[in-house]
């Protein structure tokens, strides 16, 4: 992989921990953004061989225009984006919601994906080439109760993600958006019983999806929704 770097949201999560593990194998050099500095510490923890050497971890919060911008222009040959924070919040109808809420979800997961895009894109397209995965949501495209502002909010990312990938098809940078229904993270497995977690997506079949997707191999892929249901029907 050369001296190529990704810059990666979300890395000291579940998800995020197997991805970065997986890019970390491939040989990419990885920029890390960090909510805090326990987030920064989960990090170094993680990767103790890798971290200041071949991942570099910064604290910034993604809903900051400044921040935003500083953990991107810091990183060095940046190659790619993966974005794979964001946040859920759940009810039982609409009327559960309030504005507040909404506004919440926005800021996990409209506002980072799109500064992130704002920041990414020119240097991409100035690069002519480059990848972006962002993490959508089963209910984007099969809706269910209960989901509404959330499924809006993750809807908004995969929009941002799809409309990028058009504007830069003719600079060969991609962008792709993988839509997960539940995850074998150890949340999951806190409320779900033994048969319905073997039916979530194994975390390493995402890993797995997003290493060809930011390698040459996935170079003929772009604007395009994976959806991830594994045993779970659509």
């Amino acid at each position: 992989m050369s001296n190529r770097s990704l810059l990666i949201t979300g890395a000291d999560g579940a998800l995020g921990r197997v991805v970065a593990q997986q890019l970390l194998n491939d040989g990419w050099t990885l920029y890390a953004s960090a909510q805090n500095e326990k987030s920064k510490e989960t990090l170094e923890g993680l990767f103790p061989d890798a971290i200041n050497k071949t991942l570099f971890a910064t604290i910034a919060d993604l809903a900051s225009d400044a921040d935003v911008k500083k953990f991107v222009t810091d990183a060095l040959n940046v190659a790619g984006l993966v974005h794979l924070a964001g946040g859920y919040k759940g009810g039982n109808s609409i009327a559960d919601f309030t504005a507040e809420d909404l506004d919440f979800l926005v800021d996990l997961n409209v506002k980072p994906t799109f500064l992130l895009l704002k920041e990414v894109v020119p240097l991409l397209k100035e690069q002519k080439t480059g990848s972006i995965v962002t993490i959508g949501a089963k209910p984007v495209i099969h809706p269910t109760k209960g989901n509404a502002p959330y499924t809006a909010s993750k809807s908004a990312v995969v929009a941002l993600t799809l409309s990028v990938a058009e504007e830069c098809r003719e600079f060969h940078v991609r962008a792709n958006v993988i839509l997960p229904a539940s995850l074998q993270t150890p949340n999951n497995l806190s409320w779900a019983t033994e048969e319905q977690f073997k039916k979530f997506t194994p975390l390493q079949d995402v890993a797995d999806t997003i290493s060809f997707l930011m390698s040459d191999k996935g170079r003929g892929i772009t604007g395009t929704l994976i959806p991830m249901y594994h045993e779970i029907s659509a």
